[in-house]
Order: structure tokens, then C-alpha cells, then sequence
């Protein structure tokens, strides 16, 4: 079966200009999007998310989200955002979910996220929600989609990381295992994406 050419792994880089602050940038949140703190104070939790959620609803997708639509790449991503599918990235694996609905564990069913604006509990059993994103202290079942999705490209191009995380260096290294020439870029990804794409002439 013949590889793809490209995919893209991307980061909160690639969404800073579309005005969606990294983590870095918002200061302690990091230490609060843990399955502890959340089991803790959930209210304070989905407090923060919806914050979060704001500011997401008012970004857009940048050229670099765009570049990566127009040209058919197939992208893994660690933002939660929903940049990508509001691009029209058609092949989309979201690592670490999204802000798009909670989930009741116990009885199965999903709502629309601003339910826990009303009430953080199920309409339906009354067990408390769960935000469909991954937690410091969760497991992450979409690896491996990712892997997959990674292991199939001649070229992945990472977009917005720092490394920080363990999952970014796990993906890289997993594609150059499997023989992908890796390209990073982790500035100016609204230009330096777009043009990239444009020279190697997909």
C-alpha cells in the first residue's frame, strides 16, 4: 500500500494566531486540567473550561489551520480547540478530545458542553459529567490512532510544539522509527505552514 506523502502533528502553536493563548501563557492551568483536581473541585473544573471554551469559540482558523485543510493533510493534534475540524481537516485525530460536548460514564449518553453551564450532574442519572478531554492521570485511547495515522507518512510536519509534553516526542519518534523525514516548525506557523506545503507541490 503506498504511504502517504505528508501529515502533520500539531500543537498550541499552530493556534496562537488565531489568538487561542498556550498554556504557558494562561499560568497555572496546567497543574488544574489534572483528573485529580477535576475529581476534587468539578465545579471550579468546568468553571475553567467553560473560560477556556470562550475564548475558543471566538478564535478562527489561521492560514496554517487552513493550508493544512485545502491540501488534504491528515493531521493528529494535541489541542483541544477544534481548530482543525472547523478548517476542514477531513482525517482528524484529536488526541486529547475537545470542548465540543461532556459525556455521562455511567449511562452513556453526551450533551452539547454548555450543559454543565446548568448543572455538572446528568439530566438523565444524575452521575457527574466528564469533560470528553484528557486529563493529566488519564489514559489517552486515541494513541493509537495516532500512531497509525503517523507511521503511514514519508514526511510528518510538527507544527506548534515545545516537546513539553511526553505524547509530542513519542509521535516524532514513532514516525522517524518508521523511516518520515521530520520537519518542525514552531514559529510563524500562519506563514511558514502555508509555504511549505506550497513547495513541495502536493
Amino acid at each position: 500500500m503506498k504511504r502517504r506523502r505528508v501529515a502533520a502533528f500539531t500543537g498550541a502553536g499552530i493556534s496562537q494566531e488565531s489568538g487561542v493563548p498556550t498554556f504557558v501563557e494562561m499560568g497555572d492551568i496546567r497543574d488544574k486540567l489534572s483528573r485529580a483536581y477535576f475529581e476534587s473541585h468539578p465545579r471550579r473544573f468546568f468553571d475553567l473550561l467553560l473560560r477556556m471554551k470562550e475564548t475558543v469559540d471566538q478564535a478562527r482558523p489561521n492560514p496554517a489551520h487552513l493550508a493544512l485543510a485545502e491540501n488534504h493533510i491528515p493531521v493528529v493534534t494535541m489541542n483541544i480547540d477544534g481548530l482543525h475540524r472547523r478548517a476542514g481537516t477531513g482525517e482528524l485525530v484529536e488526541l486529547h478530545g475537545n470542548l465540543d460536548h461532556v459525556l455521562c460514564r455511567r449511562c452513556g449518553q453526551a450533551y452539547p458542553f454548555e450543559q454543565v453551564k446548568r448543572d455538572i450532574d446528568c439530566p438523565g442519572c444524575g452521575a457527574l459529567l466528564d469533560p470528553d478531554v484528557v486529563l493529566y492521570g488519564d489514559l489517552i485511547e486515541r494513541y493509537p490512532d495516532a500512531l497509525g495515522l503517523i507511521a503511514d507518512c514519508e514526511t510528518l510536519l510538527v507544527v506548534g510544539t515545545s516537546f513539553y509534553t511526553s505524547t509530542a516526542g513519542m509521535c516524532v519518534s514513532a514516525a522517524r522509527e518508521a523511516g518520515a523525514e521530520v520537519v518542525i516548525i514552531n514559529e510563524c506557523a500562519a506563514q511558514r505552514v502555508p509555504a511549505f506545503l506550497q513547495s513541495i507541490s502536493l
